[in-house]
Parts: C-alpha cells; structure tokens; sequence
C-alpha cells in the first residue's frame, strides 16, 4: 500500500537556504517525490509535515492538504496498484486528470497529430479550424460546447454568405474533433451538443455526362495542343474506372504496362471488400499512355512539375474544353462520375463498379462484402462493357 506525506528535503536546499514542499510517495520498498510549486524561505519553516511560523502558513497548509487528498483520491481508483513501481506510480499520480479540462485547441493538435490525413485533406482542416475559432475563440474548453455553440457557429458561417455544403463541412469537422475528445475520455456531455442540429443539405455534384458528350470529348479535333491533353488526360480518366489524377500521376506504366494496380489515396485507410484496384490496361488507354508518359514512367501533366501544377493545368484548360466541346459545367471529375453512371446503367453490378472505383464500404454494404468477392478479371470485362459502349 502506498503512503503519502508531506516533506521538506534537507539534501534539496536551494540557494540562500529555500527549499521546496514535496510529496513523498513511499510503496513496494521505495521512495519517491512529487515536487510542488510551494517554496519556503527556510527548512525551519516546516515540521511535522506543516508550514509553521509562516504569515500564510494556514493557506499553505490547506494547500498541502488538498494535493494530499487529490493524490489519495487517485490513489483510491487505481488497481493492481501493487503490481506497479514507485516511479510508475508517481508518473501517473501526476499525470491523473491531465485530460481533464482540455481546451478544443488541443483536442484538434492532437487529432491532427495522430490521425492519418493526407496533406491536401489537412491543409482543408486547417482552413476548417480558422473558420471555426474565429467564433469560440482558441481557449474554450471542449465541455463549455453547447447546443448553443453549434447554432452560434451555423449562424456566423452562413452569416458570411458561405455555401450550405462549406457550413455543413465546417461542422462535421467540429462533430469529428468532440467524437474524437469522447472516444478518448477527454470529455463528457449530459446532452450531446449536435443533439437536435440537422446538419446543412450537401449538394451533389451532378456532373455525369452523357455516352454522346464523352463521344463529342473523345473526337474533338482541336489545333491547341494543351487542350487536346486535357482531352487526352479527361478521357485517360475514364478509360482506367474514374481513376482520380493523384492515384494516376503515382502510378509507374513502365513497371504496369498492361495491368493497372494501386491502392486509392483516398480510402487506403478505410474498410474495403478490396485493398486495391486492378484490372488490365484497355488499348484506348494504352494509346494516350504512350504519348504522355515520361522516361520514368510517370504521366506527364505539366513540364515544370508533375504533381504541383496539374490543377492549375486543369483549372486553366477545362473550361476551354468545355467551350469546345460546347459541354455545360465539365470537370474533370466528371470522368469519374460519368464512367461509374455508365456502367451502372449497362447493368453492371454495383459491387464491381466499387472495386473499379475503390470506394469504400459503407455501413449498409459491409456485410454483403463479406460473402462477395470481385476479381481482376471481372473487372476488366467491365471496364471493357463500357469502353464499348462509346464506340
């Protein structure tokens, strides 16, 4: 059993003869000390595990008296407490209810720590975290979020005129960092905050294109060479399953040349019936492949550099296709949104247009995926069914 006392030690005299109040925790055979922040002018200042001869020697008496009995209220809750040294024992006496009281600040540096963010999602949460204290401010302590916090945060974002898809990003965010600090033990709340609050409606993105306007994309004659590559690249997109450009600018086609294999940036850390994405590399893919691809491999989107600039190739080229090709709201995207609609619509299972597009699972599919299994080969005849399909 530990014991707790109050001590001045002589071997610990400061100079000009102060010295500092101590916690000394005896157990298993051996003696440590938890230093506290009372300091006495001399050792004689103390006896018998008591201020004395001091003005404020009852204070810091009573001060005394509390930290003893946080201590042995710590003591109290432990088990197997025989089982732990007199070092491991200190440490998590000073340490109990360190996570108490912590400020959403810190919940978020540690979730930003020790979570698996990619840096273009991080960088979106940091701009996330701006909007948010500009309204709590940087101290507020998670357990002060009330529903009141949610509607004030609601009420300021879109009070900037920002769009009902950026407020309800901003609060899933917030909803994200207090599961985080509950999951933790951080904090506890008698009614959950977001009880209630119906999050913003999120707006879909209906950029799918018709079989004809991926038609009128794949024949467009054009004299501007950057546009006929962001043709090239757009319909290299849908020829490999939607595939998105981080996953294509990492992939070596001088190590896959005829089978495409990656996992998707994306959801590489989330549930899927698959890891990965295979299937074998269609001819009209293989076409545009050759003319872009670099000596390492890699495709080439920009000269200067091929990751960095390829969004703002595409920011600056898409609409100059869409003006060619006379296609409304055309992204890049579409290629993706465009290539799954299109399978979907020749019949194609809905659990090998997920392997193509390596979605994750989603809670109503989980279990149907875990009898199921999509192979390549199924894959590649889908990928196929469609290509066909344009011609």
């Amino acid at each position: 059993m530990a014991l707790l006392n109050a001590v001045v030690l002589a071997s610990k005299t400061i100079k000009g003869g102060r010295n500092k109040v101590r916690i000394s925790v005896a157990h298993n055979g051996e003696t440590r000390y938890i230093v506290t922040d009372i300091i006495l002018n001399s050792n004689k200042e103390f006896k018998n595990g008591k201020v004395v001869k001091r003005a404020d020697a009852a204070i810091l008496n009573t001060k005394i008296r509390n930290l003893l009995q946080r201590y042995q209220s710590v003591l109290d809750e432990l088990e197997y407490i025989n089982g732990l040294t007199a070092p491991e024992l200190v440490h998590m006496l000073i340490n109990a209810g360190s996570n108490n009281h912590r400020t959403l600040k810190s919940i978020y540096e540690e979730y930003m720590a020790n979570a698996h963010i990619k840096d273009g999602t991080a960088q979106s949460y940091r701009s996330i975290w701006n909007n948010i204290i500009r309204y709590t401010g940087d101290k507020l302590l998670a357990e002060h979020i009330t529903h009141g916090t949610i509607l004030g945060l609601d009420k300021r974002l879109r009070d900037r005129k920002l769009k009902p898809t950026t407020v309800r990003t901003n609060l899933v965010f917030l909803m994200v960092l207090l599961n985080y600090a509950k999951r933790c033990g951080y904090v506890q709340f008698r009614v959950d905050p977001f009880a209630g609050y119906k999050l913003p409606s999120m707006d879909v993105r209906q950029s799918w294109l018709s079989v004809d306007e991926v038609r009128k994309i794949r024949d467009l004659e054009c004299s501007k060479p950057n546009i006929i590559k962001c043709r090239d690249l757009f319909m290299l997109s849908y020829y490999l399953g939607g595939i998105n450009m981080i996953d294509l600018l990492d992939i070596d086609f001088n190590e896959q040349p005829d089978t495409i294999h990656y996992v998707r940036k994306k959801t590489e850390h989330s549930p899927k019936m698959n890891k990965y994405v295979e299937f074998a590399i269609p001819v009209e893919a293989k076409a545009i492949i050759n003319r872009y691809k670099g000596k390492d491999g890699h495709i080439s989107v920009s000269a200067q550099q091929r990751k960095t600039r390829c969004h703002q190739f595409f920011d600056v080229n898409m609409p100059k296709l869409a003006e060619a090709t006379g296609i409304k709201q055309l992204i890049y995207y579409s290629a993706r949104k465009s290539f799954s609609q299109h399978a979907f619509d020749l019949g194609i299972s809905t659990s090998i247009i997920d392997f193509i597009l390596g979605h994750r699972v989603d809670k109503g599919g989980t279990s149907l995926y875990s009898y199921i299994s999509v192979t390549p080969d199924m894959a590649t005849n889908a990928v196929r069914k469609v290509l066909d399909n344009l011609k």
